[in-house]
């Protein structure tokens, strides 16, 4: 059983500290990096349980995985200590801008391999410091679909 402690809480109009009340709360627990991902390795479960499917990739808001960890906030040191035990259940976790995305590995080893090799003159070129970067800055704009911008 979790050891109790005194905490105190404020109340509304507090006119001086001996007001201020005390109630018995247990201690909260920082959960660790496997703790962390067998939690989410059991919600992954228990969605699987409830859709009667397997999910191959979906998306976890930041707030759930606070809330389910415990944390104010996550460290990238953090993050790569979840995957390492993710990785053990075949499953990685990513940052996807304001969310995360939990994924199988073996679904990305089956997508399309990308090499450098495709395009090895610019990148001499860029690591001899005389490529013209300027020409590539459309492509830090998001895409659009061009279907829609016909109609």
């Amino acid at each position: 059983m979790r050891e109790k402690r005194l905490v105190p809480i404020a109340t509304k109009n507090l006119k001086s500290v001996s007001q201020v009340k005390r109630r018995s709360v247990a201690a909260r627990h920082m959960l660790d990096s496997k703790e962390c991902a067998l939690l989410l390795l059991r919600l992954i479960q228990n969605k699987e349980e409830e859709s009667a499917r397997p999910l191959s990739r979906f998306r976890v808001a930041e707030i759930t995985l606070k809330r389910m960890w415990g944390r104010h906030r996550f460290t990238p040191a953090f993050i790569m200590d979840v995957n390492e035990w993710l990785l053990r259940a075949g499953r990685t976790l990513f940052y996807a801008g304001g969310s995360y995305g939990v994924i199988l590995v073996s679904a990305v080893e089956s997508w399309s391999r990308l090499t450098s090799k495709r395009i090895a003159p610019e990148i001499e070129k860029a690591l001899g410091g005389t490529y013209e970067f300027l020409v590539l800055e459309e492509l830090l704009c998001e895409a659009t679909d061009d279907s829609e911008e016909a109609n």
